[in-house]
């Protein structure tokens, strides 16, 4: 009797014991489930080439949403506007029916996120969910947002008058991000796509500051490559601020025009030949601390130094096309996946305030 009791307690402990890991397993952001935070990590904006975005609310209410894009030349630009009940929406770069149109001949980032009618606070609403459509002089590609569900209360803090962060953390508030990226792509210099559509590569840092006086995000992005034998190419790095778009042909290339880019090495281990004259290799990129990237900008034109480099996951999005002014013209494209999780990321930005007036007289 005492035997099959402890055994009977034992098995109801290890059921327990299991629950509970499981309960407490992190919520990582996905592209498929609805959330409060949609994150869309490449748009363009370039002539002959813009960018729909179309967002859902599948709940028997309205909510408010806050966005901002950001440029990869830095501009900051936000707009908040309402969804009513089970209500889509639909808005692109250059007629922003929302908001201020983006800024034109450039690439960048757009985050939305649902918040309040006095766009003081965000709030928890996880029934949003969208996808973009970046519309190209030949073919449409279409891709889904990261969506960022609220899993606990503490998904934002207070941290200076007028000042909010969204915490990113995984358990406490929004989900987190994963901790680095994996991905099959398409060598460049294959025509398996056809002529000249070579991959290029967008990331977005999982710890962004959207502020006026903001402290930009400097951080290594390390790749490790592997083709189709297992063979392992190692070496190739990208410094970047913010964000980050381009072919992979260009990482460290001295012969090509590195736009919007700071220091990287080993273009040629993404390379068709190199990798073994074969259609397919396998990435993993993770986002670092380095000294190397210390004292680099991640925009050549730009006055701004990055005095150091900062570890941070990433959010990722693989295209296929060809030069297009400042950005790619598309013919193809997909989201990168995660592995792991990460609990340090973050979004801080500025709220809307009350116009200040004068004291009474």
């Amino acid at each position: 009797m005492v035997r099959r009791f402890a055994h009977v307690s034992l098995a109801i402990f290890l059921v327990l014991a299991l629950a509970s890991l499981a309960s407490a397993a992190p919520n990582v952001v996905n592209t498929t489930q609805k959330g409060s935070l949609l994150v869309f990590p490449k748009v363009v904006h370039e002539t002959g080439v813009k960018t729909y975005f179309f967002i859902g609310n599948d709940q028997a209410e309205q909510v408010y949403v806050k966005c901002y894009w950001m440029s990869d030349n830095q501009t900051v630009e936000d707009f908040h506007f309402r969804v009513t009940a089970n209500q889509p929406i639909i808005f692109d770069t250059e007629t922003n029916a929302y908001g201020p149109p983006f800024e034109p001949n450039y690439a960048g980032t757009l985050t939305c996120w649902a918040a309040n009618p006095a766009d003081t606070a965000p709030v928890k609403f996880n029934h949003l969910y969208g996808y973009a459509m970046i519309a190209g002089t030949t073919v449409d590609v279409f891709y889904n947002a990261h969506s960022f569900a609220v899993r606990n209360a503490g998904f934002y803090t207070v941290i200076a008058d007028g000042q909010v962060q969204l915490n990113l953390d995984a358990l406490n508030g929004y989900d987190g991000c994963p901790k680095y990226l994996v991905t099959n792509f398409v060598p460049f210099g294959s025509t398996l796509l056809g002529a000249g559509n070579n991959p290029d590569l967008t990331l977005w840092p999982c710890k962004q500051d959207l502020r006026q006086d903001r402290i930009p995000t400097c951080t290594k992005a390390k790749f490790d490559v592997w083709n189709w034998n297992e063979v392992k190419f190692t070496g190739a790095y990208q410094c970047f601020k913010c964000f980050f778009e381009g072919f992979l042909e260009d990482i460290g290339n001295p012969a090509s025009f590195i736009y919007k880019r700071g220091k990287g090495f080993g273009y040629d281990k993404f390379d068709y030949t190199k990798l073994g004259s074969k259609d397919i290799a396998r990435m993993r990129v993770q986002g670092v601390k380095s000294t190397v990237c210390d004292g680099n900008t991640g925009i050549p034109s730009e006055s701004y130094i990055c005095p150091s480099t900062e570890a941070t996951p990433l959010l990722g999005l693989m295209l296929y096309g060809t030069p297009l002014g400042n950005t790619i013209d598309p013919v193809a494209g997909y989201t990168m996946h995660g592995a792991g999780y990460d609990q340090t990321g973050f979004i801080k930005y500025d709220v809307a305030g009350d116009v200040p007036e004068a004291p009474r007289q």
